[in-house]
């Protein structure tokens, strides 16, 4: 009888289980100019759908600096712009090789045009990026850079919500940073230019997600550990590396299945009794 009773309760539990499989991921790389996503000045706005292998997702950027009235570090938004990083006419210069990037001009003298941290260190200009869900950015791609700071070229944080970037807050980088999502903030060096035309960079440390994203010139005030510099840096930015997490789904053994082993369990137990007899 005890034999019986373990080999019932076994089964059913047998029964009951579910099968979890690994998470997979929805992963592109979405081209900012051929995916024609939108920028505007509007923080939050997000009207251009890309498909993300075969998720469909809502994004827009829009550009930030903090150098409003060059005395203060409040947060002011940039004119995003874009350029080719060379001209069809050249020499060696072909639609393969052609790449599209965007900066960021500000209100500050002498602004280069592009995502940058040149001015000492003081000033550091990033894009804002929002999507409809929360996503991953797993790298970028940028059609230009200038400057050399190591490992420290690139910043990305992922953040719970963009009250800091609507007008009249006078928000600084330092009441975003008080938002920033664990798992989501990284400092990154960029490679040489690649086969595909772009300087990449690749966010091996960022795990976890967000619907609001950060990726821009090294900003010394996201960064925990400190740098003795944080400045000489300028990009632009042409491709991020997006993943979303698949729907997770369970798996529950079949009845039938659950049913047969049980039947072999209590033949087995009749085998044994028969035996005794």
């Amino acid at each position: 009888m005890k034999l019986l009773k373990a080999v019932v309760s076994s089964l059913a539990l047998i029964s009951t289980c579910n099968v979890y499989a690994d998470v997979p991921l929805h992963e592109a790389t979405v081209s900012l100019k051929n995916d024609k996503i939108a920028h505007a000045t509007t923080p939050g706005t997000h009207v251009t759908t890309v498909d993300i292998d075969g998720k469909l997702v809502s994004m827009g950027f829009s550009g930030w600096s903090d150098n409003a009235g060059f005395l203060n570090d409040t947060l002011k938004s940039g004119t995003i712009d874009g350029w080719y990083n060379c001209d069809i006419n050249e020499v060696g210069c072909t639609d393969q090789n052609r790449k599209y990037g965007y900066g960021i001009e500000n209100s500050e003298s002498g602004d280069s045009h592009s995502a940058d941290n040149y001015s000492g260190g003081g000033d550091f200009d990033m894009f804002l990026f929002t999507f409809s869900e929360d996503v991953t950015l797993a790298g970028a791609g940028f059609s230009w850079m200038n400057g050399d700071n190591g490992n420290n070229e690139v910043t990305v944080a992922g953040i719970s919500d963009i009250n800091a970037f609507f007008s009249g807050t006078s928000a600084t980088w330092q009441n975003v940073k008080a938002n920033i999502i664990s798992g989501t903030l990284g400092h990154f060096g960029i490679n040489a230019k690649g086969a595909n035309g772009l300087y990449e960079s690749k966010f091996e440390t960022i795990t976890g997600k967000a619907q609001y994203w950060l990726v821009g010139a090294y900003n010394t005030i996201f960064d925990e550990v400190g740098s003795q510099s944080g400045d000489g840096v300028g990009l632009k930015l042409s491709t991020l590396d997006i993943s979303i997490a698949k729907t997770t789904t369970t798996t529950d053994v079949s009845e039938p299945g659950a049913l047969a082993l049980m039947s072999l369990g209590l033949g087995l137990v009749l085998y044994r009794r028969k035996r005794r007899a």
